[in-house]
């Protein structure tokens, strides 16, 4: 799907530093019209996972605000551990069910082994038809839900997340492997601790590897030795296995956020089976890059600017990978459908307002609302909107009752403040959680129950809950995945409520 978008803002978070860069599409081509930075806090990152997502939101939402960067719709690099990126041969004939099978086939690896991962798959060519080979890349669906959390926090509207090694080769491709037909290119990125190596044959990505570099290699002499002989093999392999290999090599090793002593460059130049070699650091390869030059560009991001290129539909090479939440995109038809949900449950406080004489009238109107809705849906979406029926149709049902439930409610405890016990709970639900129902055991507690993409996103929901000035706990008491959910995840959560809100 081709985005409008004629400015685009990409956001690439590592273990160190968040780098954001603005690019406009214009008839110059593209511009770079801010850079900005700034170091992660403390806490916010652990072990090359998100730990914090609030200080990393803070961080990145004070970026913004402090460059004048007003854009909200965003892409931002993946940035988690481990990720697999593999190239997935297809069988001859193909499969049927091209997802499965690519699912299937990175169950196999050791690191995604009985854990909930999050995927997506692309061919490894820009030509017409699926292809024989795809280029797969997953990582643990927990890693996913930290960064869009984070994401949402910042007011982003985050439309990719994607590894940056396709950030890199986008913002390269231009001028590193358009038309380069007589050679094959080789690129050695090292960043955050990973060595990612891929090779381009005729403009089309070959080969990949990603490897993590102990401490003791990321030494200089050590990582001049293991750069060597990693791409040394690679060549080699090239010249003994494949039959029309071109033997002539361009390599570009980009040392990213990172510092390396000028033998470095010397010595990689010597050992390396090729006569063109070239070493560049996270600023120098912005100069490689497809963007107008200016005086910021030596301050920039390669990953920012091939996020940003991405973003606005530029220099498409086929690869394109997005492990965006399903809440973002799969779920869209349900989010329309679950509008009235959501709007009802932000309006909680004024239902208290309105409690007694005024909830039946309230109770009517609302469903006269939600079945104009419904036939409004019906007569505009696709077919593909007739499955959320049955599942819609309990909701409506579920929220006819609620202002009968929260009359309940009220008088069963006047002393409760329940407009800002709800206030509170509309403010700390997730972006991609639904609360379908509310209701109370007693005066001293509350169920919620709804839906989610996912059981990591369920259990920060608690977590969030757990914090509130007007719960004393919740506890996730029950969760199942239903067929007629079309795979999203049902929860019930129990809240024990504190008898007067605790002064700070």
């Amino acid at each position: 799907m081709k985005l409008a978008a004629k400015t685009a803002l990409g956001i690439d978070i590592s273990n160190g530093m968040i780098n954001m860069a603005l690019l406009r599409q214009s008839v110059k081509g593209l511009e770079l019209l801010k850079t900005a930075s700034v170091p992660v806090p403390d806490g916010a990152i652990k072990d090359g996972n998100i730990e914090d997502p609030a200080k990393l939101a803070k961080a990145i939402k004070d970026l913004r605000t402090r460059n004048k960067i007003l854009t909200r719709q965003a892409a931002v690099s993946l940035f988690a551990k481990p990720v697999v990126l593999q190239i997935v041969d297809m069988p001859k004939g193909g499969p049927t069910n091209v997802g499965q099978f690519v699912r299937n086939e990175l169950k196999s690896y050791v690191m995604l082994s009985g854990i909930e991962f999050a995927s997506d798959f692309c061919r490894t060519n820009s030509g017409q038809g699926l292809g024989s080979r795809l280029l797969a890349a997953a990582t643990h669906s927990q890693n996913i839900d930290m960064l869009a959390q984070a994401s949402n926090m910042a007011g982003l509207n985050v439309k990719i997340i994607e590894p940056p090694l396709l950030s890199y080769t986008r913002a390269l491709y231009a001028k590193k492997i358009e038309g380069k037909f007589d050679c094959d290119v080789l690129f050695a990125i090292l960043r955050d601790g990973v060595l990612r190596l891929c090779v381009f044959r005729k403009q089309i990505l070959d080969f990949v590897r990603v490897e993590n570099i102990s401490e003791e290699q990321a030494k200089p002499e050590e990582l001049s030795r293991l750069l060597t002989e990693k791409i040394n093999e690679i060549i080699r392999s090239y010249d003994v296995e494949v039959a029309d290999s071109s033997g002539n090599w361009e390599v570009t090793v980009v040392a990213d956020c990172m510092e390396l002593p000028q033998s470095f460059e010397e010595s990689l130049k010597t050992e390396i089976k090729s006569e063109n070699v070239q070493v560049r650091n996270g600023q120098s390869i912005c100069k490689d890059t497809m963007v107008e030059q200016n005086d910021g560009l030596e301050k920039a991001s390669v990953v920012a600017i091939g996020l940003a290129i991405g973003l606005l539909n530029q220099n498409d090479n086929g690869l394109r990978i997005n492990l965006v939440p399903p809440e973002s995109a799969d779920v869209r038809a349900v989010k329309k459908q679950l509008f009235i949900t959501a709007a009802i449950v932000a309006a909680l406080p004024l239902f208290m307002v309105l409690a007694g004489t005024g909830f039946s009238l309230t109770a009517n109107n609302v469903k006269h609302e939600i079945a104009q809705k419904k036939q409004t849906d019906l007569s505009q979406e696709t077919y593909t909107l007739l499955k959320e029926q049955e599942l819609l149709d309990r909701q409506i049902k579920q929220l006819s009752d609620i202002p009968a439930q929260l009359s309940n409610i009220l008088g069963s405890r006047l002393s409760m403040d329940w407009a800002k016990i709800l206030e509170d709970v509309r403010k700390l639900t997730p972006k991609n959680i639904r609360i379908i129902s509310l209701y109370s055991r007693d005066s001293s507690g509350m169920y919620l129950e709804g839906m989610a993409i996912s059981y990591e996103t369920i259990h920060l929901f608690v977590e969030m809950l757990n914090n509130s000035d007007y719960i004393s706990s919740a506890s996730l008491i029950e969760t199942t995945k239903e067929n007629e959910a079309n795979g999203f995840i049902m929860y019930t959560i129990d809240c024990k409520l504190k008898l007067e809100k605790e002064e700070g």
